[in-house]
């Protein structure tokens, strides 16, 4: 069989590459012989054909919810007895989702072939190296039902999590939208109608009027500039956020926005002290707890932090003193953790990190909504306000011209 690995070099680093061995276990020993420590293995299949319907199930995607449940769902069956291949296979029947549905059936199969549950959810790309991880954790430490339930419930904070962030952004971008499909309706078909008609008339028109109808004409004629240039500036963002280069840059920017920077701030925080406590407690060594962590952050400035945490692990400082001096968590934390560590209970203080983190997260969601409304109805009356202005003063100054 081919395999394509990841492992930690004696440097620390994380080298991945392709190797042949007859089973995974067989490649796991050639990588500790070459003095390096495995982390992950998945199957490379090589001259297989897909069916039509394989490859479409390859693009669906496959919700947090929908993990969340067939975890949950495996961590009840085990412990009811039923033994993992049953369990697979009744899941494999019942899971809706049609891409997830597969990669458990594919699981079963490696599984009966006996490889290890985490081994086998490594060849399938639904599941995170994050979910491997605690699932593994909970096989070597024999509380497999544990794993599951504590990588359900993880998951289902995490989903939380993003629709909290859904519901903050949909009202305002559906008003947004509104807004701007009446504003374009007024400028490129009803306002150059009356321009025609005041252009006839001779009437001289006020300063709010000219500009209108000069902005209205330009818009209805040159409608194409304007959607480039939109256009332009949303893939310059997404090709900035992406790039190695100007990626730290803008993540920077994204914490500093006003208004908003605090939410993303907010939501990075909750969703890595989330990870950071899931991993903790279902027993992952600190040190990849910490690298898993960094990964999810999504932000350079986070993720650094995080791997400062981990390189100063390494040398065997305590991690609250270096969340303290990384100067990106606030005081408090740094104190929670130092008191976790004391105590034994470093995953318990975590968790209630994250729910510090959400619960800030929901009250400033909350108030964000409450005056974004009314911000967002003055903003579309102010809009109608001008246009109804750019047209009616016309009408109303040669009324009175007539008198």
């Amino acid at each position: 069989m081919r395999f394509k690995y990841k492992a930690r070099n004696p440097k620390g680093d994380t080298v991945s590459g392709f190797m042949t061995a007859e089973s995974q276990d067989q490649a796991a020993a050639i990588i500790r012989q070459r003095g390096m420590i495995p982390l992950s293995f998945e199957t490379s299949v090589e001259g297989e054909k897909e069916s039509l319907m394989d490859r479409f199930r390859k693009v669906s995607t496959v919700s947090l919810k929908d993990k969340a449940v067939m975890f949950r769902q495996l961590a009840t069956m085990i412990s009811s007895g039923i033994n993992l291949g049953a369990a697979l296979e009744i899941l494999s029947s019942q899971t809706r989702n049609k891409r997830l549905a597969g990669s458990v059936r594919e699981v079963k199969k490696l599984v009966d072939g006996g490889m290890s549950l985490s081994a086998a959810m490594r060849t399938q790309k639904v599941f995170s190296v994050l979910m491997i991880s605690i699932v593994r954790a909970g096989e070597e430490g024999g509380v497999l039902d544990s794993s599951l339930e504590r990588l359900a419930t993880f998951l289902e904070k995490q989903q939380e999590l993003r629709a909290k962030i859904y519901s903050a952004v949909s009202y305002p971008a559906v008003v947004v939208t509104f807004a701007l499909g009446v504003v374009y309706i007024l400028v490129t078909f009803i306002v150059p109608r009356f321009a025609q008609v005041f252009d006839s008339m001779g009437i001289e028109l006020p300063r709010v009027t000219t500009v209108t109808f000069d902005f209205a004409i330009w818009m209805s004629e040159k409608w194409y500039v304007f959607l480039a240039g939109v256009i332009t500036l949303v893939v310059m963002i997404i090709l900035f956020n992406r790039m190695k280069a100007t990626k730290p840059f803008m993540d920077r920017i994204k914490l500093k926005l006003p208004v908003v920077g605090d939410i993303f701030y907010k939501t990075i925080m909750a969703r890595t002290n989330r990870t950071l406590s899931a991993l903790v407690e279902a027993g992952v060594p600190i040190l990849m707890s910490l690298e898993m962590t960094a990964e999810v952050a999504n932000n350079y400035v986070i993720e650094k932090a995080y791997t400062d945490m981990r390189e100063a692990a390494r040398r065997g400082q305590a991690l609250g003193e270096t969340v303290i001096k990384t100067g990106v968590f606030p005081v408090m934390v740094g104190h929670m953790i130092t008191i976790g560590e004391q105590t034994g209970r470093l995953e318990e203080m975590l968790s209630k990190v994250a729910d510090w983190f959400e619960q800030e997260l929901d009250e400033k969601i909350k108030r964000l909504t409450a005056v974004i409304e009314p911000l967002l109805i003055i903003f579309v009356g102010g809009i109608v306000a001008l246009v109804a202005s750019a047209i009616f003063l016309p009408i109303v100054g040669a009324i009175q011209a007539m008198l």
